[in-house]
């Protein structure tokens, strides 16, 4: 059963939008949600300090979706500290605050809405294992229109963006997945004559909420091993911060991009 987050909405409005959701949950198929108002009484907000408190309560409901309303500047910080990890979306305030005044329709109307348009999401889009080419940092070298596999998996309020994604990520495993000699297993080979590894033995596990993906929780110690094709003409690998690395046989990538065993930058 999946599960969404109403996060944000002004606590004045707290048991508007409890009966409202109590009355309506049938409209939302097997859909469970969990509430969560703003710290603001009379504004809908989320702060960058209940960020955490957020990825907790998804990471806690099996990788819920956060379905938020804020009419704080912090937007757009907010969504890139969840959407990496969590399955994210805004939803109109106003939509909320009618609540208020009795009309309560168009918030089921927008939640039902999301809960189906997210349907499809979970079953074509959403990582089912490791070996989803999601898993895979954006800093893996692929051509267009690969590339824009990432991108248009966050996406809402666009279906025909997520069926574009999951015609992507077929193709991206297709042009992707290679036999490499030397391995056993079929690793991804980039663009750029990466060898990423994710078959290797799993060790370690990253900090929360690093162990989460497009709402999927990785298997405890994932990472990939990546090593050069060709060693004669790779001597070093630039991370998502794109610092360089130097490495022995290999490198250890975590599915977003950071080399383990190297201090983040600050």
């Amino acid at each position: 059963m999946a599960t969404f987050i109403l996060a944000g909405y002004q606590r004045s409005l707290a048991q508007h939008v409890k009966r409202a959701l109590e009355r309506e949950k049938d409209r939302f198929g097997s859909w469970a949600y969990v509430l969560f108002p703003s710290e603001k009484s009379k504004e809908p907000s989320i702060s960058l300090s209940q960020v955490d408190e957020i990825q907790r309560l998804a990471a806690a409901n099996g990788g819920a979706h956060v379905y938020a309303v804020s009419s704080d500047r912090e937007r757009q910080q907010i969504e890139h500290r969840i959407s990496p990890y969590f399955r994210f979306r805004w939803l109109p305030t106003r939509v909320v605050g009618l609540t208020g005044k009795g009309e309560v329709e168009p918030l089921i109307e927008t939640l039902t809405a999301a809960t189906t348009e997210d349907e499809y999401w979970l079953e074509h889009v959403k990582p089912k294992d490791s070996a989803s080419p999601l898993i895979l940092p954006q800093i893996f070298v692929t051509t267009r229109p690969l590339s824009e596999m990432w991108r248009l998996s966050l996406s809402y309020n666009n279906e025909g963006h997520l069926q574009a994604a999951a015609t992507l990520i077929d193709r991206f495993t297709k042009e992707h997945r290679k036999r490499v000699d030397r391995f056993d297993n079929t690793p991804w080979l980039s663009a750029d004559e990466w060898i990423w590894d994710d078959g290797g033995e799993r060790h370690g596990d990253p900090d929360f909420p690093n162990d989460w993906k497009y709402s999927f929780r990785l298997p405890n110690g994932f990472h990939f091993d990546v090593s050069p094709l060709n060693k004669k003409n790779k001597t070093s690998f630039p991370d998502l911060h794109g610092t360089r690395h130097s490495f022995n046989q290999y490198l250890n990538i975590t599915a977003h991009g950071e080399v383990r065993g190297v201090k983040r930058p600050t």
